[in-house]
């Protein structure tokens, strides 16, 4: 057997970052972390404004037949998926316990029940009450007992509803 050849690619790195100069690490941390502020800041704005979107896809839901349903649940899901992935990382855990059930409620629904939009309903109303009460962190200890009450809640109405162990 021949012996294997090495491969040495060409590092490039060295022509694009010279090697004196740029700027201060302590200021560009210190920058890092101001954007990172402003950003925990406007994420508010945009939760109060997905909020605002996934309340309307859930009244054009209630507004329609079963069969015309579809497309307004897969939007809902769509926007509490994205509230879910965001909660935590600006601070606001609860929103991503309640975006998480609510993402497992909605995932592969077509069409919704009268109790089962009830169960949407209190989703979307429990978030917008996480907001109102500012409620960052865990809640004073709700986040240990939120998503038992969620899971419940969910079972309840649909018993065949599957949540991780």
């Amino acid at each position: 057997m021949p012996p294997a050849d090495l491969i040495r690619p060409p590092t490039r790195i060295k022509d694009k970052v010279p090697p004196t100069g740029g700027p201060d690490p302590r200021m560009a941390i210190l920058r890092a972390l101001g954007a990172a502020q402003t950003l925990v800041e406007d994420y508010q704005g945009w939760a109060v404004d997905d909020l605002e979107a996934l309340w309307r896809a859930f009244r054009d839901v209630k507004s329609k037949s079963a069969a015309q349903r579809q497309k307004d649940i897969a939007t809902m899901f769509d926007i509490a998926h994205e509230i879910r992935g965001q909660g935590g990382t600006f601070g606001f855990p609860l929103i991503s316990v309640v975006g998480d059930s609510l993402c497992k409620f909605l995932d592969r629904r077509k069409t919704l029940s009268p109790p089962e939009l009830e169960v949407v309903e209190l989703h979307i109303l429990a978030m917008k009450a996480v907001f109102r009460q500012g409620l960052k962190g865990d809640g004073g200890g709700l986040i240990k007992e939120l998503p038992a009450l969620l899971r419940a809640l969910c079972v309840r109405v649909d018993p065949t509803i599957q949540f991780d162990a």
